[in-house]
């Protein structure tokens, strides 16, 4: 009987240990609920949409509609913070309690962040300013300097009633600003408005501005200063200069008209050098000739204006044309020797005569000639003579004429000279005169004029082997008193 008990207790056993081995282990479910929001301006009620939503502890992040609303769903049931942060308010933050299978409801009312009180004063320019160089300081301050550390700017600037904006600068933090390349005689609307560090914007009035008129320069002359050769004018000898033209290709031999309100002047723009005519400032540039100046030995300098500034005198080849300003009335009033060329040449106003170069397949063959200004009654002035003779100018009166003349003897086949000259050459008489016997040795003197009183001579000096800046000087009519005017330049022009 006890071994029968013993053996079912045991049986009781194991019926107990499996029945336990089959029992699941218990999961505690996961409670979780939803919040929904709106947001709103507190002052008006009204939605603010966009608004960056967070929580802590985090669950996601999301950004209000249209309407200003928001849900976040499916997080775990608990207390949290809900966090609200939109440009142009002050940020924002409720605690909640998330329930089970429930939805909490929230409504965020954010604030107007402090607007600025300050605003931009004091412009420097002043306002409606006259006469402003074309690079100067935009000035201003604020009226409480105490906001001053944590302010940016945003400056506009346009030009005249133009829409476009000459220039725009971003978060910027100085209250003075540097302005360059304005343009001349123009008138300028700047605006500054101030961005607090919470994104509000203050705009501050419009003030206005005009530059100074482009100034009545008496000097021109081509440098390639800049990598191109551009015409730039100065209103003193040796004074400020004024750059006119900024292309990229060559623009050579500029010439004022008897006012100065127009410059003539050649380009290789359409690859062949044309003549062209702008303004005084460079503005409005107009091609006048479709037939190229062209030639031996002719980049783009054989050309003048005729006396009245009705015309233009120039060369294409063997043919010397005249044409008007405007572009009309192609007239072909001469035809050079025989192997020869047309080249440089001036127009005197006095008995209506032209002086003009010729020049071979050697620049070494060159010759000057007069004439009457319809072609007739030619005559040579100077004969083909050793080196280079280039360059023909008549005096103020139309009883002279200067030219250069390498008088070394030297020839090569790159057409250098060694010791070019001025040379003086009375019409009548056909007295010469030399004017530089003060040159420097190793120089050559080039491209002479008359200054428009007659009283001086322009001309431009360079080294002989090519390698030194050109600049230009003036010295008296008997060729004393030689005195730089302007360095690296050359072709110049004294009206």
């Amino acid at each position: 009987m006890e071994r029968i008990s013993i053996r079912y207790l045991a049986i009781v056993l194991i019926l107990i240990l499996n029945l336990s081995s089959c029992t699941e282990d218990v999961v505690t479910p996961i409670l979780t609920g939803t919040i929904s929001g709106v947001s709103i301006n507190k002052t008006t009620n009204a939605p603010v949409e966009n608004v960056e939503i967070n929580t802590i502890p985090a669950t996601n992040e999301v950004y209000t509609n249209d309407l200003g609303e928001f849900i976040i769903e499916n997080i775990p049931i608990g207390e949290y913070t809900v966090y609200a942060k939109a440009f142009g308010f002050e940020n924002e933050n409720i605690k909640i309690n998330v329930t089970n299978n429930e939805v909490t409801d929230v409504t965020l009312k954010l604030n107007i962040a402090n607007r600025i009180a300050s605003i931009p004063i004091n412009p420097i320019p002043q306002n409606n300013a006259i006469d402003q160089a074309l690079t100067l300081n935009l000035i201003w301050s604020i009226s409480d300097q105490g906001e001053q550390e944590n302010l940016k700017y945003q400056i506009l600037l346009y030009e005249d009633d133009d829409n476009q904006i000459f220039q725009q600068v971003d978060d910027y933090t100085d209250t003075t600003l540097t302005v360059e390349d304005l343009n001349y005689n123009s008138n300028y609307f700047w605006q500054v408005n101030v961005i607090s560090s919470t994104g509000n914007i203050t705009k501050g009035d419009i003030w206005s501005f005009s530059t100074v008129a482009f100034p009545d320069n008496r000097f021109l002359f081509t440098s390639n200063r800049e990598g191109d050769y551009n015409i730039y004018s100065s209103d003193l000898e040796g004074g400020k200069l004024t750059q006119i033209t900024e292309n990229n290709d060559f623009e050579l031999k500029p010439l004022y008209s008897n006012n100065r309100d127009l410059i003539a002047y050649s380009s290789n723009a359409e690859v062949d050098y044309h003549i062209y005519l702008m303004n005084k400032d460079g503005s409005n540039p107009k091609k006048v000739t479709n037939i190229p100046i062209a030639g031996f030995h002719n980049q783009g300098i054989a050309f003048c204006w005729s006396p009245d500034n009705g015309k233009l005198l120039y060369s294409h080849y063997e043919k010397l044309y005249t044409i008007n300003r405007n572009g009309t009335g192609l007239n072909q009033i001469a035809t050079a020797p025989n192997g020869k060329h047309f080249r440089s040449s001036d127009w005197t106003s006095v008995n209506d005569k032209i002086v003009v170069e010729t020049i071979g397949s050697t620049i070494y063959e060159s010759e000057i000639y007069l004439m009457n200004s319809d072609g007739s009654d030619t005559i040579r002035l100077v004969d083909d003579l050793p080196g280079i003779i280039q360059n023909p100018s008549f005096s103020i009166d139309g009883k002279e004429v200067l030219y250069t003349q390498d008088i070394s003897g030297y020839e090569s086949a790159n057409g250098r000279q060694l010791n070019a000259h001025i040379f003086k050459i009375n019409i009548e008489t056909k007295e010469i005169s030399d004017l530089s016997n003060n040159k420097p040795n190793g120089t050559n003197d080039l491209q002479a004029r008359f200054s428009p009183d007659g009283a001086s001579i322009i001309f431009m000096n360079t080294s002989n082997d090519g390698s030194g800046l050109k600049s230009i000087w003036k010295m008296d009519t008997n060729g004393t008193n030689r005195t730089l005017l302007f360095e690296d330049a050359e072709m110049p022009n004294w009206q």
